[in-house]
């Protein structure tokens, strides 16, 4: 009897640990620096468990009897919306080698190559992906911020730049969303929008332009993303007009123009936005307003480009 009941715990303790290794809910974080929870590179390499993702895997465990889901983040500092299928051209080179989950990959490897490899093991493991966080589009604008040159453009001409960068980032946001949702048709998906650091140091020579540009950015997000079934996620107006407090800019006197990360305190009101927006019956949270944006409209060029992606690029 003593043995039986000593096979019987064992039995028992083997069901325990062996159910773990059963069909995953996975969580998904696609995107850039700020998807991967980037500060200031002192707490490189990472999983990437961590910046808004961990809190917001943490609440979904909440929705799900206590269970956290498996968190898996293929962001990569420097990620543009083209690097994100092609690996090359991202802004910083040297990103994809801070996370972790990209050892003994190529450098460069495409984001795009390894959400495939992934989804496969998936699909044989029978895990589902339930939740996808998605955020692109900052260093697409970086091209322009870090120019020197951009800021000799006359007014006219620095739109016109924006305007285009806008345009080439909504075609690929669209192809984003697009592979997600073929991949995910039944997943929660949140396309992400950005805070404006420059905001918190008007000092500098592109804090003026920065605002437009961003807003408008985050105009195209929210617009591809609710033609995808995504909810618009407003960081935007979670950090602001905390800027100074929340985000690095200006705390780094040798490289005041990079170090535009949220701080620890940012991510945390960060992740409580993407909660919020997350909880069932939230409190509606609008899409960016339209802005009038100096000499150039391209807010509303945006929009109608989102329009039209929306009846000709989007899967029926």
């Amino acid at each position: 009897m003593k043995s039986l009941l000593g096979y019987a715990c064992t039995c028992v303790a083997a069901i325990t640990i062996a159910s773990p290794a059963s069909a995953d809910h996975v969580y998904l974080a696609l995107g850039d620096s700020s998807a991967y929870g980037e500060t200031n590179r002192t707490l490189d390499p990472s999983n990437g468990d961590r910046g808004y993702v961990a809190p917001f895997a943490d609440y979904l465990a909440t929705q799900n009897g206590g269970v956290r889901p498996t968190v898996l983040n293929l962001a990569i500092n420097g990620e543009t919306s083209a690097s994100f299928f092609a690996g090359t051209g991202r802004v910083s080179s040297d990103g994809q080698g801070f996370n972790t989950n990209y050892v003994g990959r190529p450098d460069p490897f495409p984001q795009y190559q390894e959400l495939l490899s992934r989804n496969a093991g998936f699909v044989a493991n029978g895990d589902q992906v339930t939740t996808v966080t998605v955020q692109f589009g900052a260093n697409n604008l970086d091209g322009a911020a870090s120019n020197p040159a951009f800021l000799l453009l006359t007014p006219q001409q620095q739109q016109a730049a924006i305007q285009g960068i806008l345009a080439q980032f909504q075609a690929d946001y669209v192809n984003i969303l697009g592979t997600v949702r073929s991949l995910y048709p039944t997943a929660d998906v949140y396309a992400i929008g950005y805070h404006n650091p420059y905001n918190g140091d008007l000092s500098l020579p592109i804090s003026a332009l920065a605002d437009p540009a961003v807003q408008g950015l985050n105009q195209v997000i929210a617009g591809v993303g609710a033609a995808f079934g995504a909810k618009y996620v407003d960081f935007y107006s979670a950090i602001h007009p905390n800027e100074a407090s929340l985000t690095l800019i200006g705390t780094y006197a040798t490289d005041p123009v990079n170090y535009v990360h949220l701080n620890d305190q940012g991510y945390a009101a960060a992740s409580q936005a993407l909660i919020a927006t997350a909880t069932p019956d939230p409190v509606s949270v609008p899409a960016p307003p339209a802005l009038v944006l100096g000499v150039v409209g391209f807010v509303a060029l945006a929009g109608r480009r989102v329009r039209v992606s929306r009846k000709t690029s989007c899967p029926a």
